[in-house]
């Protein structure tokens, strides 16, 4: 019978083309890697390498068992790494990817209470843009994902679950001469710079002067808008509050900024500009006991902070 770890030192072989280095590789001693190669090509009967050459190189029997092997390992190592997962859910792992906007929305709160609950408990946490939050759960470096997902290319390898939509406001710092105005303008935000963190509310926010109704993106008219494009919305908010910009953001995310007076709420009401988050991961991939009770924690947040974000928007802009 064919063992993997026969296929494993066929593989280590193929890639060092010699003997020695292939065996310091998969730290074993020379003979007896010859002699797992070997009982691999006995099993099989069949020669798998030429040896004799100054390399070693695969033959035509080679090639074959070396294609088809490499999808067996790559499965027996996702098959390790899914019952790892559901091990003890103390003392699993998790990988979590999330968007800058999600991790401060629900992920911070989410982690530090998973973590109390299990401690024990090994976490990768990595953070990025939409593409990079899918691009791991696609290539497996993750198990779930949390992002804003207005922008998502539909997947048919993920399964994304909508969290909620959280209507978001404008803001700038205290004595900002925008808050001096009782009726803003288009032409009063373009005299000022756009910090934006999501294009699609960049987009949505009015530049005609059919203000406050049509969305235009981009120049409108002629008249174009100082735009400074940021990732993160902590750093926004830094420089909203260090100057003379204005940004966009659920008041939630504000309120601690709006309290202690570093921030304010600008006085126009657009039902339009909301955020969606979601909850993503692959269709196909099971799920383990950590990483359901870390989307269980995220979607009793997200029922919080949608209830606590209305309640802001009524008090700020009644």
């Amino acid at each position: 019978m064919v063992k993997l770890r026969q296929l494993a030192h066929a593989q280590a072989l193929s890639r060092h083309g010699n003997f020695r280095r292939a065996a310091e590789a998969v730290h074993l001693s020379q003979p007896a890697l010859s002699r797992s190669i070997r009982s691999l090509e006995e099993t099989l009967g069949v020669v798998l390498f030429d040896r004799e050459g100054p390399e070693v190189t695969p033959t035509a029997y080679g090639v074959a068992v070396l294609r088809r092997s490499a999808t067996l390992l790559s499965e027996s190592h996702e098959l390790e790494r899914e019952i790892a997962r559901l091990k003890g859910s103390d003392s699993g792992t998790l990988a979590v990817v999330m968007g800058a906007d999600a991790a401060e929305f629900y992920g911070h709160r989410a982690l530090g209470e998973l973590f109390r609950r299990q401690p024990r408990l090994a976490c990768k946490v990595r953070q990025g843009p939409l593409s990079f939050v899918t691009d791991a759960l696609l290539e497996r470096t993750a198990d779930v994902g949390l992002a804003e997902i207005s922008a998502l290319t539909p997947d048919e390898r993920l399964r994304v679950e909508p969290l909620g939509r959280h209507e978001v406001v404008l803001y700038c710092r205290p004595g900002h001469p925008l808050l001096a105005q009782k009726h803003l303008t288009h032409e009063h935000l373009n005299a000022y710079p756009e910090v934006a963190v999501h294009a699609a509310i960049h987009a949505a926010i009015p530049r005609s002067p059919s203000w406050p109704g049509q969305r235009a993106g981009g120049v409108d008219g002629g008249v174009t808008r100082t735009l400074a494009e940021v990732e993160d919305p902590a750093l926004a908010r830094a420089i909203v509050a260090a100057g003379e910009a204005w940004s966009a953001t659920p008041p939630v995310l504000i309120e601690p900024n709006l309290r202690r007076g570093e921030l304010a709420v600008l006085p126009i009401r657009l039902p339009g500009l909301t955020l969606d988050f979601g909850l993503i991961s692959l269709k196909n991939l099971m799920l383990s006991p950590a990483a359901e009770q870390c989307l269980d924690l995220v979607r009793q947040i997200e029922a919080e902070l949608s209830s606590r974000n209305r309640t802001l928007i009524r008090e700020l802009l009644p």
